[in-house]
Protein backbone atom coordinates (compact mmCIF):
# COMPACT_ATOMS: atom_id res chain seq x y z
CA UNK A 1 0.00 0.00 0.00
CA UNK A 2 1.15 3.43 -1.23
CA UNK A 3 2.14 6.16 1.58
CA UNK A 4 -0.45 7.77 0.31
CA UNK A 5 -3.05 5.40 0.44
CA UNK A 6 -1.86 4.43 4.49
CA UNK A 7 -2.53 8.02 5.28
CA UNK A 8 -6.21 7.82 3.68
CA UNK A 9 -7.19 4.29 5.23
CA UNK A 10 -5.75 5.35 8.44
CA UNK A 11 -8.07 9.00 8.44
CA UNK A 12 -11.00 6.83 6.79
CA UNK A 13 -10.81 4.68 10.23
CA UNK A 14 -9.35 6.67 13.39
CA UNK A 15 -9.33 10.38 14.53
CA UNK A 16 -6.17 12.23 12.92
CA UNK A 17 -4.17 13.23 16.19
CA UNK A 18 -3.62 16.67 14.41
CA UNK A 19 -7.19 16.73 13.75
CA UNK A 20 -7.40 17.28 10.25
CA UNK A 21 -10.21 14.80 9.81
CA UNK A 22 -12.20 15.45 12.48
CA UNK A 23 -14.94 16.74 10.03
CA UNK A 24 -15.11 13.33 8.34
CA UNK A 25 -15.24 11.30 11.79
CA UNK A 26 -18.20 13.19 12.95
CA UNK A 27 -19.99 13.03 9.47
CA UNK A 28 -19.75 9.35 9.45
CA UNK A 29 -21.38 9.57 13.17
CA UNK A 30 -24.67 11.14 12.01
CA UNK A 31 -24.67 8.94 9.05
CA UNK A 32 -25.03 6.16 11.72
CA UNK A 33 -27.71 8.73 13.80
CA UNK A 34 -29.82 8.68 10.67
CA UNK A 35 -29.39 5.37 9.95
CA UNK A 36 -30.34 3.96 13.53
CA UNK A 37 -33.07 6.89 14.14
CA UNK A 38 -34.38 6.69 9.72
CA UNK A 39 -34.29 3.18 9.03
CA UNK A 40 -34.43 1.26 13.12
CA UNK A 41 -36.45 3.46 15.27
CA UNK A 42 -38.64 5.38 12.93
CA UNK A 43 -40.26 1.19 11.52
CA UNK A 44 -43.11 1.07 14.06
CA UNK A 45 -45.62 0.71 10.83
CA UNK A 46 -43.28 -1.95 9.13
CA UNK A 47 -43.28 -5.74 8.93
CA UNK A 48 -41.66 -7.96 11.61
CA UNK A 49 -38.73 -9.35 9.12
CA UNK A 50 -39.18 -7.64 5.51
CA UNK A 51 -36.53 -10.18 3.96
CA UNK A 52 -35.97 -13.86 5.13
CA UNK A 53 -33.49 -14.77 1.90
CA UNK A 54 -29.84 -16.08 2.90
CA UNK A 55 -26.90 -13.53 3.49
CA UNK A 56 -23.44 -13.71 2.40
CA UNK A 57 -21.24 -11.68 4.20
CA UNK A 58 -18.52 -11.02 1.20
CA UNK A 59 -15.40 -10.03 2.55
CA UNK A 60 -13.33 -8.27 0.37
CA UNK A 61 -9.97 -8.02 -0.17
CA UNK A 62 -9.70 -3.82 -0.36
CA UNK A 63 -11.65 -2.20 2.41
CA UNK A 64 -14.87 -0.56 1.52
CA UNK A 65 -15.72 3.00 0.45
CA UNK A 66 -17.83 4.16 4.24
CA UNK A 67 -20.76 5.67 2.17
CA UNK A 68 -21.17 2.43 0.12
CA UNK A 69 -21.21 0.04 3.25
CA UNK A 70 -23.75 2.42 5.28
CA UNK A 71 -25.69 2.26 2.17
CA UNK A 72 -25.47 -1.70 1.84
CA UNK A 73 -26.22 -1.99 5.49
CA UNK A 74 -29.29 0.01 4.97
CA UNK A 75 -30.60 -2.23 1.89
CA UNK A 76 -29.38 -5.76 3.01
CA UNK A 77 -29.05 -5.70 6.56
CA UNK A 78 -31.90 -4.15 8.51
CA UNK A 79 -34.35 -5.68 6.13
CA UNK A 80 -33.19 -9.26 7.72
CA UNK A 81 -33.66 -7.93 11.46
CA UNK A 82 -36.17 -8.74 13.48
CA UNK A 83 -38.44 -5.56 13.99
CA UNK A 84 -38.90 -5.12 17.56
CA UNK A 85 -40.25 -1.79 16.45
CA UNK A 86 -43.11 -2.79 15.70
CA UNK A 87 -45.51 -2.42 18.56
CA UNK A 88 -47.09 -5.57 17.74
CA UNK A 89 -43.49 -7.20 18.15
CA UNK A 90 -44.48 -9.36 21.63
CA UNK A 91 -42.93 -12.54 21.04
CA UNK A 92 -39.87 -12.73 23.60
CA UNK A 93 -38.65 -10.59 26.60
CA UNK A 94 -36.78 -8.56 24.16
CA UNK A 95 -37.41 -4.73 24.98
CA UNK A 96 -37.01 -1.91 22.69
CA UNK A 97 -34.04 0.23 24.28
CA UNK A 98 -34.72 3.83 25.70
CA UNK A 99 -33.06 6.24 23.55
CA UNK A 100 -30.77 7.60 26.33
CA UNK A 101 -29.74 3.92 26.42
CA UNK A 102 -28.74 3.65 22.17
CA UNK A 103 -26.21 6.80 22.62
CA UNK A 104 -24.92 5.58 25.61
CA UNK A 105 -24.29 2.49 24.22
CA UNK A 106 -22.27 4.10 21.65
CA UNK A 107 -20.89 6.83 24.19
CA UNK A 108 -19.51 3.18 26.23
CA UNK A 109 -17.99 2.04 22.77
CA UNK A 110 -15.98 5.13 21.86
CA UNK A 111 -14.60 5.62 25.57
CA UNK A 112 -13.58 1.29 25.25
CA UNK A 113 -12.68 1.45 29.45
CA UNK A 114 -12.40 -2.26 30.45
CA UNK A 115 -14.01 -3.38 33.85
CA UNK A 116 -10.84 -5.84 34.51
CA UNK A 117 -9.35 -3.48 36.83
CA UNK A 118 -9.59 0.33 39.02
CA UNK A 119 -6.57 1.40 36.43
CA UNK A 120 -8.55 0.46 33.11
CA UNK A 121 -11.86 2.31 34.19
CA UNK A 122 -11.63 4.21 37.18
CA UNK A 123 -14.79 5.79 37.32
CA UNK A 124 -16.74 2.88 36.50
CA UNK A 125 -15.82 0.85 38.68
CA UNK A 126 -16.67 3.48 41.11
CA UNK A 127 -20.06 3.50 39.09
CA UNK A 128 -20.63 -0.18 39.08
CA UNK A 129 -19.87 -0.85 42.87
CA UNK A 130 -22.35 2.06 43.73
CA UNK A 131 -25.07 0.67 41.36
CA UNK A 132 -24.45 -2.86 42.76
CA UNK A 133 -25.19 -1.81 46.04
CA UNK A 134 -28.04 0.44 45.42
CA UNK A 135 -29.87 -2.82 43.36
CA UNK A 136 -29.42 -4.68 46.66
CA UNK A 137 -30.59 -2.60 48.84
CA UNK A 138 -33.55 -2.00 46.96
CA UNK A 139 -34.24 -5.42 46.76
CA UNK A 140 -33.64 -5.20 50.81
CA UNK A 141 -30.41 -7.53 50.53
CA UNK A 142 -28.86 -6.11 53.28
CA UNK A 143 -25.76 -3.29 53.94
CA UNK A 144 -23.40 -5.50 53.30
CA UNK A 145 -24.65 -6.36 49.69
CA UNK A 146 -22.45 -6.12 46.52
CA UNK A 147 -22.39 -7.64 43.00
CA UNK A 148 -21.30 -7.39 39.11
CA UNK A 149 -22.35 -6.58 35.95
CA UNK A 150 -22.70 -9.72 33.79
CA UNK A 151 -22.67 -10.49 30.04
CA UNK A 152 -26.66 -12.24 30.35
CA UNK A 153 -28.99 -13.34 32.72
CA UNK A 154 -27.46 -16.96 32.27
CA UNK A 155 -24.06 -15.92 32.99
CA UNK A 156 -25.20 -14.75 36.51
CA UNK A 157 -26.83 -17.83 36.89
CA UNK A 158 -23.70 -19.42 36.43
CA UNK A 159 -22.22 -17.17 38.58
CA UNK A 160 -24.67 -18.18 41.20
CA UNK A 161 -24.54 -21.77 41.28
CA UNK A 162 -20.12 -21.37 41.26
CA UNK A 163 -20.54 -19.16 44.10
CA UNK A 164 -22.79 -21.57 45.64
CA UNK A 165 -20.89 -24.86 45.15
CA UNK A 166 -17.57 -23.20 46.76
CA UNK A 167 -19.42 -22.13 49.39
CA UNK A 168 -20.87 -25.56 50.40
CA UNK A 169 -17.71 -27.43 49.35
CA UNK A 170 -14.12 -24.54 48.89
CA UNK A 171 -12.15 -27.47 48.78
CA UNK A 172 -13.48 -27.97 44.79
CA UNK A 173 -11.88 -24.49 43.92
CA UNK A 174 -8.58 -26.11 44.10
CA UNK A 175 -9.20 -30.24 43.85
CA UNK A 176 -12.37 -29.55 41.78
CA UNK A 177 -14.19 -32.24 43.03
CA UNK A 178 -17.92 -31.40 43.48
CA UNK A 179 -19.08 -34.98 44.60
CA UNK A 180 -22.58 -35.48 45.96
CA UNK A 181 -24.04 -31.86 45.23
CA UNK A 182 -27.27 -31.12 44.12
CA UNK A 183 -29.48 -28.61 43.29
CA UNK A 184 -33.12 -27.57 43.07
CA UNK A 185 -35.25 -25.44 40.76
CA UNK A 186 -38.37 -25.57 39.58
CA UNK A 187 -39.37 -26.88 36.17
CA UNK A 188 -40.40 -23.72 35.12
CA UNK A 189 -36.85 -22.22 35.67
CA UNK A 190 -34.00 -20.69 32.70
CA UNK A 191 -32.54 -23.22 30.62
CA UNK A 192 -29.32 -21.62 32.08
CA UNK A 193 -29.43 -23.68 35.16
CA UNK A 194 -28.47 -26.70 33.20
CA UNK A 195 -25.83 -25.09 31.84
CA UNK A 196 -24.50 -24.01 35.04
CA UNK A 197 -24.13 -27.69 36.57
CA UNK A 198 -22.14 -28.28 33.20
CA UNK A 199 -20.20 -25.22 33.60
CA UNK A 200 -19.30 -25.82 37.63
CA UNK A 201 -18.73 -29.48 37.16
CA UNK A 202 -21.40 -31.17 39.22
CA UNK A 203 -23.25 -32.09 36.14
CA UNK A 204 -26.97 -31.36 34.95
CA UNK A 205 -28.04 -34.78 36.21
CA UNK A 206 -28.18 -33.56 39.69
CA UNK A 207 -30.46 -30.59 39.07
CA UNK A 208 -33.74 -31.47 40.29
CA UNK A 209 -36.52 -29.84 38.37
CA UNK A 210 -39.59 -29.55 40.95
CA UNK A 211 -42.99 -29.79 40.05
CA UNK A 212 -44.80 -26.32 38.99
CA UNK A 213 -48.88 -25.39 39.78
CA UNK A 214 -50.72 -24.46 36.62
CA UNK A 215 -49.36 -21.12 36.30
CA UNK A 216 -45.91 -21.77 36.72
CA UNK A 217 -44.94 -21.38 40.46
CA UNK A 218 -43.08 -24.10 42.50
CA UNK A 219 -44.86 -26.37 44.80
CA UNK A 220 -43.44 -25.83 48.00
CA UNK A 221 -44.39 -29.41 49.42
CA UNK A 222 -42.68 -31.45 46.14
CA UNK A 223 -39.71 -28.62 46.91
CA UNK A 224 -38.83 -29.92 50.22
CA UNK A 225 -39.70 -33.61 49.34
CA UNK A 226 -37.27 -33.93 46.48
CA UNK A 227 -34.58 -32.45 49.26
CA UNK A 228 -35.48 -35.07 51.85
CA UNK A 229 -35.47 -37.68 49.11
CA UNK A 230 -31.96 -36.19 48.26
CA UNK A 231 -31.05 -36.58 51.82
CA UNK A 232 -32.30 -40.36 52.08
CA UNK A 233 -30.00 -40.64 49.06
CA UNK A 234 -26.87 -39.45 50.66
CA UNK A 235 -26.53 -36.63 48.47
CA UNK A 236 -25.75 -33.36 49.67
CA UNK A 237 -28.46 -30.51 48.85
CA UNK A 238 -26.44 -26.77 48.11
CA UNK A 239 -28.34 -24.82 45.93
CA UNK A 240 -32.26 -23.79 46.05
CA UNK A 241 -33.63 -21.35 43.43
CA UNK A 242 -36.82 -19.28 43.47
CA UNK A 243 -37.62 -17.72 40.01
CA UNK A 244 -39.29 -14.12 39.71
CA UNK A 245 -40.43 -14.15 36.39
CA UNK A 246 -40.57 -17.63 34.97
CA UNK A 247 -39.67 -17.61 30.37
CA UNK A 248 -42.93 -18.71 29.60
CA UNK A 249 -45.74 -17.21 31.84
CA UNK A 250 -43.72 -14.79 34.12
CA UNK A 251 -44.74 -16.68 37.21
CA UNK A 252 -43.27 -15.79 40.63
CA UNK A 253 -42.76 -18.03 43.22
CA UNK A 254 -43.55 -17.86 46.87
CA UNK A 255 -39.86 -16.13 47.47
CA UNK A 256 -40.40 -16.14 51.18
CA UNK A 257 -41.55 -19.46 51.80
CA UNK A 258 -39.07 -21.30 48.84
CA UNK A 259 -35.97 -19.12 51.28
CA UNK A 260 -37.28 -20.28 54.24
CA UNK A 261 -36.64 -23.84 52.95
CA UNK A 262 -33.38 -23.13 51.37
CA UNK A 263 -32.23 -22.21 54.89
CA UNK A 264 -33.62 -24.92 56.77
CA UNK A 265 -31.83 -27.43 54.75
CA UNK A 266 -28.49 -24.91 54.61
CA UNK A 267 -28.63 -24.51 51.35
CA UNK A 268 -27.19 -21.68 48.97
CA UNK A 269 -30.96 -19.48 48.40
CA UNK A 270 -30.58 -18.02 44.82
CA UNK A 271 -33.43 -15.91 43.14
CA UNK A 272 -33.61 -16.04 38.96
CA UNK A 273 -35.31 -12.03 39.14
CA UNK A 274 -34.00 -11.95 35.20
CA UNK A 275 -37.14 -10.76 33.91
CA UNK A 276 -39.29 -9.84 36.62
CA UNK A 277 -37.02 -8.08 39.00
CA UNK A 278 -38.30 -4.43 37.47
CA UNK A 279 -41.51 -5.58 39.11
CA UNK A 280 -39.72 -4.12 42.49
CA UNK A 281 -40.53 -0.49 41.39
CA UNK A 282 -43.98 -0.42 41.61
CA UNK A 283 -45.82 -0.95 44.76
CA UNK A 284 -48.54 -3.59 42.64
CA UNK A 285 -45.94 -6.38 42.43
CA UNK A 286 -43.49 -5.36 45.89
CA UNK A 287 -45.77 -7.10 48.37
CA UNK A 288 -44.18 -10.47 45.69
CA UNK A 289 -40.47 -9.85 46.67
CA UNK A 290 -40.72 -10.04 50.15
CA UNK A 291 -38.07 -12.59 51.17
CA UNK A 292 -34.97 -10.88 48.90
CA UNK A 293 -33.20 -10.89 52.36
CA UNK A 294 -32.99 -14.33 52.60
CA UNK A 295 -31.20 -14.50 49.19
CA UNK A 296 -27.61 -15.21 49.56
CA UNK A 297 -27.90 -14.39 45.27
CA UNK A 298 -30.28 -12.60 42.89
CA UNK A 299 -30.18 -12.52 39.09
CA UNK A 300 -31.62 -9.02 37.36
CA UNK A 301 -31.59 -8.01 33.67
CA UNK A 302 -31.78 -4.50 33.47
CA UNK A 303 -31.73 -5.02 30.03
CA UNK A 304 -35.43 -6.66 30.06
CA UNK A 305 -38.27 -4.38 31.77
CA UNK A 306 -36.54 -1.39 32.33
CA UNK A 307 -35.47 -0.92 28.21
CA UNK A 308 -31.64 -0.66 29.03
CA UNK A 309 -30.14 -1.44 25.44
CA UNK A 310 -28.16 -4.93 25.73
CA UNK A 311 -26.06 -6.30 27.47
CA UNK A 312 -26.92 -5.25 30.99
CA UNK A 313 -27.66 -7.54 33.81
CA UNK A 314 -26.14 -8.59 37.31
CA UNK A 315 -25.62 -10.79 40.00
CA UNK A 316 -26.12 -9.26 43.00
CA UNK A 317 -24.91 -11.03 46.56
CA UNK A 318 -25.74 -10.72 50.20
CA UNK A 319 -22.24 -10.66 51.40
CA UNK A 320 -19.34 -8.70 49.25
CA UNK A 321 -17.67 -11.33 50.40
CA UNK A 322 -19.62 -14.08 48.56
CA UNK A 323 -17.75 -12.96 45.70
CA UNK A 324 -14.18 -12.54 47.09
CA UNK A 325 -14.34 -16.50 48.34
CA UNK A 326 -16.10 -17.55 45.40
CA UNK A 327 -14.09 -16.31 42.16
CA UNK A 328 -11.06 -16.55 44.37
CA UNK A 329 -9.13 -14.65 41.50
CA UNK A 330 -6.18 -12.57 41.11
CA UNK A 331 -4.22 -10.18 38.78
CA UNK A 332 -1.00 -10.01 39.15
CA UNK A 333 -0.54 -7.85 36.13
CA UNK A 334 -2.58 -5.04 38.37
CA UNK A 335 -2.75 -2.98 41.47
CA UNK A 336 -4.31 -5.47 43.93
CA UNK A 337 -4.99 -2.44 46.30
CA UNK A 338 -7.71 -1.45 44.56
CA UNK A 339 -11.19 -2.88 43.23
CA UNK A 340 -10.42 -4.68 40.42
CA UNK A 341 -13.91 -6.35 39.10
CA UNK A 342 -12.25 -9.04 37.39
CA UNK A 343 -11.46 -10.67 40.27
CA UNK A 344 -14.79 -10.43 41.14
CA UNK A 345 -16.34 -12.29 37.68
CA UNK A 346 -15.77 -15.14 35.07
CA UNK A 347 -14.89 -12.22 32.46
CA UNK A 348 -11.95 -10.67 32.39
CA UNK A 349 -12.38 -7.83 29.84
CA UNK A 350 -15.42 -6.56 29.84
CA UNK A 351 -17.60 -3.25 28.60
CA UNK A 352 -18.36 -0.62 30.87
CA UNK A 353 -22.06 -1.40 30.87
CA UNK A 354 -23.02 0.54 33.89
CA UNK A 355 -22.53 3.97 32.15
CA UNK A 356 -25.94 3.58 30.10
CA UNK A 357 -27.59 1.84 32.96
CA UNK A 358 -26.88 4.65 35.32
CA UNK A 359 -27.43 7.30 32.58
CA UNK A 360 -30.89 5.41 32.14
CA UNK A 361 -32.03 5.60 36.13
CA UNK A 362 -30.86 9.16 35.64
CA UNK A 363 -33.06 10.07 32.78
CA UNK A 364 -35.78 8.21 33.50
CA UNK A 365 -35.96 8.58 37.62
CA UNK A 366 -37.37 5.78 40.21
CA UNK A 367 -40.86 7.19 39.45
CA UNK A 368 -39.97 7.44 35.46
CA UNK A 369 -39.29 3.75 35.74
CA UNK A 370 -42.10 2.80 38.09
CA UNK A 371 -44.20 4.27 35.28
CA UNK A 372 -43.07 2.27 32.50
CA UNK A 373 -43.53 -0.94 34.54
CA UNK A 374 -46.83 0.44 35.49
CA UNK A 375 -47.90 1.17 32.11
CA UNK A 376 -46.76 -2.06 30.64
CA UNK A 377 -48.97 -4.10 33.27
CA UNK A 378 -51.96 -1.92 32.17
CA UNK A 379 -51.12 -2.45 28.72
CA UNK A 380 -50.90 -6.22 29.19
CA UNK A 381 -54.47 -5.82 31.08
CA UNK A 382 -56.17 -4.29 27.70
CA UNK A 383 -54.36 -8.07 25.89
CA UNK A 384 -55.98 -10.15 28.36
CA UNK A 385 -59.15 -8.33 28.26
CA UNK A 386 -59.31 -8.91 24.56
CA UNK A 387 -58.41 -12.48 24.65
CA UNK A 388 -61.25 -12.82 27.36
CA UNK A 389 -63.73 -11.19 24.76
CA UNK A 390 -62.77 -12.52 21.63
CA UNK A 391 -64.64 -16.41 21.55
CA UNK A 392 -61.48 -18.50 19.52
CA UNK A 393 -58.97 -17.44 22.18
CA UNK A 394 -58.51 -18.55 25.69
CA UNK A 395 -56.21 -17.76 28.40
CA UNK A 396 -54.02 -20.81 29.56
CA UNK A 397 -53.52 -19.17 33.27
CA UNK A 398 -53.96 -15.78 35.01
CA UNK A 399 -50.54 -13.51 34.26
CA UNK A 400 -48.42 -12.04 37.20
CA UNK A 401 -47.01 -9.83 35.27
CA UNK A 402 -46.98 -8.92 31.50
CA UNK A 403 -46.65 -11.52 29.77
CA UNK A 404 -50.01 -13.38 28.74
CA UNK A 405 -50.23 -16.67 28.01
CA UNK A 406 -53.37 -18.16 25.61
CA UNK A 407 -53.90 -20.48 22.82
CA UNK A 408 -56.94 -21.26 20.13
CA UNK A 409 -59.77 -22.86 21.71
CA UNK A 410 -61.17 -23.49 17.88
CA UNK A 411 -60.55 -27.78 17.53
CA UNK A 412 -59.41 -26.78 14.13
CA UNK A 413 -57.19 -24.07 14.51
CA UNK A 414 -54.08 -24.88 16.21
CA UNK A 415 -52.30 -22.09 18.12
CA UNK A 416 -49.13 -22.65 15.45
CA UNK A 417 -51.62 -22.28 12.68
CA UNK A 418 -53.43 -18.84 14.70
CA UNK A 419 -49.87 -17.54 15.48
CA UNK A 420 -48.73 -17.80 11.72
CA UNK A 421 -52.08 -16.45 9.90
CA UNK A 422 -51.50 -13.30 12.56
CA UNK A 423 -47.30 -12.89 11.65
CA UNK A 424 -48.67 -12.71 7.97
CA UNK A 425 -51.39 -10.41 8.41
CA UNK A 426 -48.86 -8.46 10.37
CA UNK A 427 -51.33 -8.50 13.79
CA UNK A 428 -49.39 -9.52 16.26
CA UNK A 429 -45.85 -11.29 16.41
CA UNK A 430 -45.86 -14.02 19.20
CA UNK A 431 -43.97 -16.96 20.51
CA UNK A 432 -44.80 -20.51 20.58
CA UNK A 433 -43.55 -22.07 23.69
CA UNK A 434 -44.55 -25.40 25.13
CA UNK A 435 -45.57 -25.12 28.33
CA UNK A 436 -47.27 -28.16 30.01
CA UNK A 437 -46.92 -30.33 26.91
CA UNK A 438 -48.75 -28.25 24.62
CA UNK A 439 -47.54 -25.47 22.46
CA UNK A 440 -49.44 -22.21 23.45
CA UNK A 441 -48.85 -18.54 22.41
CA UNK A 442 -47.19 -16.10 24.45
CA UNK A 443 -47.08 -12.21 24.53
CA UNK A 444 -44.64 -9.84 26.72
CA UNK A 445 -46.11 -6.39 26.32
CA UNK A 446 -43.16 -4.96 26.87
CA UNK A 447 -43.33 -1.85 24.13
CA UNK A 448 -44.19 1.16 25.57
CA UNK A 449 -46.84 2.00 22.37
CA UNK A 450 -47.86 -2.20 22.09
CA UNK A 451 -51.48 -1.96 20.95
Amino acid sequence: MPDFQKNLFLDSHFLNPDRSNLEDIRKLGYAFVDLIVDSVLDTQNQPFVKDESAFDILIPEQGQDLQELMAEVRSQILPRTVNFQNPRYMGHMDSVPSAITIWADALVSAINNNMLSYELAPVFTEMEAQLMQWFGNLFGMGTDCFGTLTAGGSLANISGLLLARNWKQPQSKASGNSSNLVAFVSDAAHTSFEKAMNVIGVGKENLVRVPTNYRGEIILEELESAIQKAIREGKQPFFVAAIAGTTVTGAIDPIQLVGEIAKRYDCWFHIDAAYGGAGIFTPKLKPLFQGCELADSMTFNPQKWLWVARTCAMLIVKNKQHLIDGFDGELPYMDDRTLNFGNLNLQGTRRTDSLKLWMALKAMGISGCRYLVERSLDLSDHLRQWIEDSPELDLVCEPTLNIICLKSNDPQLSSANLRQQWIDAGKLWLSLPLWKGDRILKAVVLHPYAG
